[in-house]
């Protein structure tokens, strides 16, 4: 047993919140940086292989460093991963191919995979539960600074320097934590009383269980069809991994992800919980706010990631009052419950978006949906890690946050079909009838074309429809075609002006009527107006098709975190540990029954 003195506390939580800052902010670094990535390396193609890259070292890896800290310490493994982060991070900067950057961006996820699941699990091991959600408030205000500051730095950093230094910039920020890690932050080592054995045969199956789902996940409905031969092959390749999975982690001496977590209560009300509110409810709300803006509202494509920032202030300060909250009074499930009740009342809001609303109606919506997301983010952690062995911090946590990403993948898989197939049967219903007629009633836009707020590929739709008239009615005023003037009159792009003028001149004798280029000029400002007008027309179709698309995205989301508020009113609420970690876990080698879940006394 150990003793971590008030300095090494201080210094290993500084470094601890720097290394979370190094690696939240660069995913909204980058976020920034993207449009002028893909532009250098023409890279538009692999767009959705470097992004998958990144989630699928960040994801999988999760359990692993968990289990892996749990037997060889946490300095060992935070240290891995800032490295590796860093590595990553200078690689990155390097690529010269969008291939190149995929690969070192898969390096970068796996050291975001040390760092992401490290930061609670050291919390556990520095403050007993009582006192630890005032410290968990803190990671809450880390990533609300980084979604404030990343976009901001990203932008001046792409535009001023290069898109390359929104990597290098991990580096100065990457040797901070490291100074402070590696001189202060004591091993965290668990005293073994015998010598242990990673378990490569229950990691290498997760992963075959894992990686395929998550690829199917991420590239399901835009690399591949949801119906595809290659999404179903995958989705049976990953669950034939976790079948295998769970028969070798159950005779396995360490497993990677102890089964008899499973029989605790609150570890599975609390992952399913958080995976509904945390994980998917999260995207569910966050994820097509910035396009709403763009396309309904009005705001420009430039300050649309910072629209949201109500949002994230709103989930900050919760965050952080809610561990305040709970250290103060010792209970955490009447808070857990008021904000998953916030959130449920925020989506019900949200049900209200319609093609009228103001910047200042929608901030309000953003509030209370942040406010009651909140909570959610620190207190389950501290319900699942209050109620596990200490020995088993490492593994409860990691696979808690595991879970909770999991969820935000799924989250984003759900919500984007469901946005898209909308948009696909909406928007043709929304549009002129005129477009429709001309066969243009197909007509469809990107996602990426949608968050810019760029309609130039609709624009181009119809000029290009336009044009093809003009031509006809050219050639057919140049050879004094009567019978095509007169079959140009039903084509329902040409506007009642037009069409009652090509009558006039298919009625008059050869030879008679207005000049040919008098009246192709004035054939060519009529369509030009048309065209102006259809343009006009089609964005308002599509922000009538898009409100009612994101309205059955928070429909959706609202009965996913009503089933959250469900699952929380079961969540046991046991008494917070007061004894100090490393106790515990000396405790723990004692008393192998020291899992039992303790009830909290009535008062």
């Amino acid at each position: 047993m150990y003793t971590v003195t008030g300095r090494e506390r201080a210094f290993t939580l500084a470094g601890i919140l720097v290394a979370l800052l190094l690696g939240a902010l660069d995913q909204t670094i980058v976020a920034t940086a993207m449009p002028r990535i893909l532009q250098d390396l023409h890279g538009l193609n692999l767009y959705s292989w470097l992004v998958t890259a990144y989630l699928l070292a960040s994801t999988s890896m999760i359990p692993i460093y968990g289990k892996l800290s749990d037997l060889y310490g946490r300095k060992l493994m935070v240290l891995t991963g800032v490295i590796l982060f860093l590595a990553g991070s200078m690689l990155s900067g390097q690529s010269r191919s969008m291939t190149e950057l995929i690969v070192f961006r898969a390096v970068q996820g796996l050291g975001a995979a040390g760092i992401f699941s490290m930061a609670f699990t050291v919390i556990a091991d520095l403050f007993p539960p009582a006192e630890r959600g005032r410290y968990n408030g803190l990671f809450g205000a880390v990533f609300g600074t980084s979604s404030i500051i990343g976009p901001l730095l990203g932008g001046f950093l792409t535009d001023t320097l290069s898109w390359r230094w929104v990597f290098y910039v991990n580096a100065p920020v990457g040797l901070i934590a490291l100074f402070f890690i590696v001189l202060q932050m004591p091993p965290l080592k668990p005293q073994l009383e015998k010598k242990v054995t990673i378990d490569w045969a229950g990691s290498a199956a997760l992963l075959l269980g894992i990686i395929p789902i998550l690829l199917a996940l991420s590239l399901g409905g835009t690399e591949m069809a949801w119906g595809s031969w290659q999404v179903f092959g995958l989705f049976g390749l990953g669950a034939a991994g976790i079948v295998i999975f769970i028969l070798v982690e159950r005779t396995a001496k360490e497993p990677i992800l102890p089964f008899d977590l499973f029989q605790n209560r609150t570890y599975v009300l609390g992952n399913a919980a958080a995976l509904l509110i945390a994980g998917m409810g999260f995207f569910g709300a966050i994820l097509f706010l910035p396009i709403y803006m763009v396309m309904v509202v009005g705001v420009t494509a430039s300050a649309a990631g910072l629209t949201v920032m109500p949002m994230t202030l709103g989930m900050v300060s919760a965050s952080f009052l809610s561990g305040q909250i709970v250290t103060r009074l010792g209970r955490y499930k009447m808070v857990l419950l008021a904000g998953a009740g916030l959130m449920v009342i925020g989506y019900v809001t949200m049900l209200g978006l319609n093609v009228d609303m103001t910047r200042a109606q929608v901030t309000w919506r953003m509030i209370l949906l942040g406010v009651g997301l909140g909570p959610a983010l620190p207190l389950f952690t501290l319900a699942i890690q209050n109620s596990v062995n200490p020995r088993e911090i490492g593994a409860a946590t990691s696979s808690s946050q595991f879970f909770r990403q999991v969820g935000s993948t799924v989250g984003v898989a759900v919500f984007g079909t469901l946005m898209a197939t909308t948009l696909a049967a909406e928007l043709p219903r929304s549009l002129p009838a005129s477009l429709r007629a001309a066969g243009l009633g197909n007509m469809s836009l990107s996602m990426g074309q949608l968050q810019s707020g760029n309609l130039g590929a609709a624009g181009d739709q119809i000029r290009a429809g336009v044009n093809d008239v003009y031509d006809k009615i050219r050639l057919a005023v140049t050879k004094n075609d009567p019978v095509a003037l007169a079959g140009l009159v039903e084509n329902p792009l040409v506007p009642e002006q037009l069409k009652n003028m090509l009558q006039a001149r298919a009625a008059d004798p050869p030879g008679r009527g207005e000049d040919p280029p008098a009246a192709l000029a004035r054939v060519r400002a009529a369509l030009d107006a048309q065209a102006a007008a259809l343009t006009a027309q089609v964005a308002s179709a599509l922000k009538t098709a898009f409100t009612l698309a994101i309205r059955r995205v928070y429909l959706l989301g609202l009965f996913i975190v009503g089933a959250g508020f469900v699952v929380t009113m079961f969540l046991p609420e046991l008494a917070l540990r007061k004894g100090a970690p490393q106790a515990g876990r000396q405790a723990e080698r004692r008393s192998p029954d020291s899992r039992v879940e303790r009830p909290l006394p009535e008062r």
